[in-house]
């Protein structure tokens, strides 16, 4: 039997608080949005302040990643099931606490199990975000809504790294790293005060929930992330590549038991018919895709302009603020856009982020790593949000509003292992070049390195000693697991002219090196948008009609009636 796409209810009129509703629902999804990148630019001050080593700063961010990619699924079901409004709440009242306790953090340790805990808060208050878009708004309003909610996505994403080097920079009270956490707490209590005044509750599907397809897709999840995660650290043992390849029989076992839930009447996880519309399946590859390209790119020019040029954290993020700035204003007209180009916008949405991201290549080959990159950041920025807001409608089109949060937790899924796909790239590739071109670059700043140790005094001899090992050190660091570290037997850096003359060496073979290296990335990531765009062609040319209208929830009612079997 197949079953309806909706449900028998009376026509009920638009929410008439529905845009402060929007802006009350995405100032959640700002605090979510936000942390996946504002963490980046303090990684350093956390580091020397709690005595740390990198890999388990690299913990810090890859808890809030799985944390948050582990139950977005779940979460979306358990929001259809018991109520978008109560999970929302639930989420933003864990993610403050959260964010807090980070703050308070005393220990490495202490630090990652917080942000664990927080990314875990963001998988479960991330579906209610979409779902709520879904049952508040008329179907005529929702591409406004999404554009909006796209734009906020956008900014949050980009503008991560320039929010965290200002909070850096202020050293508010003293407090040094602690306020990019501390951010959140005003933030979470405004949002939760007035969610439970303004959003009213909407549920989708009833019946039980799924446990074993719930342990099915958390345990597929995994089994593709943490070997992202932790792969290029560990050198790609053997068990990451089994890993990721067992996450796809476990993939099929989940669907089929779906659809094993589904004929014997019962509610599944993620209803597979899902997947049996165009504007569904090709939409969730696409977030997956451009996801994969837009993170790492930004991951890339992070690392690259705080590592490899040595900038501080506030001019990371003023370098990258273009970025935010154009994908504000393509999600601001995208709606627009679509309404004329149907899934034309997302095509030239990607078209403009692959022009963007070759000409970000060229720039940093022929110009610079600074403001040389405003034009193509900006060009880049504006195509992004062309993509990044309209997709998420047309993804969500023809989903009822019923399966909302079951299918904003795929949605917000493929979203997050495209993240951590885009980050795992580029970090190969970035890491991988540096390795392998580190030579090079310490042979072209060697001749400049000893005539500078001959002026400073040392005889030409020893000169040309420390010359080989200065070559010697930086290539065993660039090839290191923790680029951060000095290499045994190598000093670091001495104060008067012998140690200005190293310094120097080291900053320009260092440029020289990231600059190689970051080409390279960027052109691995670009990938990801390219597949972007050719996915586009297995959308409808239309975006397939929304829900009905008689489907919306009544706002007259908190409850809603089981669906007839």
């Amino acid at each position: 039997m197949t079953e309806s796409w909706t449900d028998e209810r009376s026509t009920a009129p638009p929410n008439p608080r529905r845009w402060l509703i929007l802006a009350v629902i995405l100032a959640g999804a700002f605090m979510i949005l936000l942390a996946t990148t504002i963490v980046n630019v303090a990684v350093a001050p956390i580091q020397r302040d709690l005595k740390s080593t990198y890999t388990a700063m690299e913990w810090v961010i890859a808890g809030y990643a799985l944390g948050y990619g582990l139950l977005l699924i779940p979460a979306g079901r358990i929001g259809d099931r018991f109520g978008h409004r109560k999970l929302f709440l639930i989420g933003v009242a864990g993610f403050t606490l959260a964010s807090a306790a980070s703050a308070l953090a005393a220990t490495p340790g202490q630090l990652i199990a917080f942000q664990v805990v927080q990314g875990m808060m963001a998988g479960i208050l991330n579906p209610p975000v979409l779902a709520l878009i879904q049952t508040t708004f008329p179907a005529k309003e929702t591409g406004k809504a999404y554009g909006i909610y796209g734009a906020i996505g956008g900014i949050a994403t980009a503008s991560g790294p320039l929010l965290g080097g200002l909070l850096i920079a202020w050293d508010l009270n003293g407090w040094d790293w602690r306020p990019v956490f501390l951010l959140n707490v005003p933030i979470g209590l405004a949002t939760f005060v007035a969610a439970l005044i303004l959003v009213p509750e909407s549920r989708g599907r009833r019946g039980g929930l799924d446990v074993i397809g719930m342990l099915l897709v958390s345990a597929a999840v995994l089994l593709l992330a943490v070997p992202l995660v932790e792969g290029q650290r560990l050198g790609w043992p053997a068990w990451t590549f089994v890993s990721m390849a067992a996450a796809l029989p476990a993939l099929a076992v989940f669907a089929v038991w779906e659809l094993r839930r589904a004929r014997r009447a019962q509610v599944p996880l993620v209803s597979m018919r899902l997947f049996a519309h165009r504007s569904f399946s090709a939409g969730v590859g696409i977030s997956l895709c451009y996801f994969a390209g837009f993170i790492g790119l930004l991951f890339a020019l992070s690392l690259h302009l705080q590592i490899g040029l040595e900038k501080s954290a506030l001019t990371t993020g003023l370098i990258l603020l273009p970025f935010s700035f154009g994908t504000l204003v393509g999600a601001a007209i995208s709606d627009n856009v679509a309404r004329a180009l149907g899934r034309g916008v997302l095509m030239l949405g990607a078209g403009i982020v692959i022009v963007g991201m070759v000409g970000i290549i060229a720039t940093i080959h022929w110009w610079g790593s600074g403001l040389e990159l405003l034009p193509a950041l900006l060009f880049a920025g504006f195509g992004s949000g062309l993509v990044i807001a309209p997709s998420v409608e047309i993804v969500l089109a023809g989903v009822p509003w019923q399966d909302a949060g079951a299918a904003s937790g795929v949605l917000g899924t493929a979203q997050r292992l495209g993240q951590a796909i885009g980050v795992a790239v580029a970090g190969v590739v970035l890491f991988g070049t540096l390795g392998s071109y580190s030579g090079t670059a310490a042979e072209k700043a060697s001749p400049e390195l000893q005539a500078s140790l001959v002026a400073a005094g040392l005889p030409p001899a020893e000169a040309s000693a420390a010359t080989t090992t200065f070559a010697d050190c930086f290539i065993r660091q660039s090839r290191a697991s923790d680029p951060t570290a000095t290499p045994p037997g190598c000093a670091d850096s001495a104060p008067g002219p012998v140690g200005e003359a190293f310094d120097s060496a080291a900053t320009r073979a260092l440029e020289t090196n990231f600059n190689r290296a970051v080409q390279w990335t960027v052109g691995a990531v670009l990938i990801g948008v390219i597949l972007t765009f050719l996915l586009v062609y297995l959308l409808p040319r239309r975006p397939e009609e929304p829900w009905a209208e008689a489907s919306k929830p009544d706002w007259n009612v908190t409850t809603q009636p089981e669906p007839a079997k």
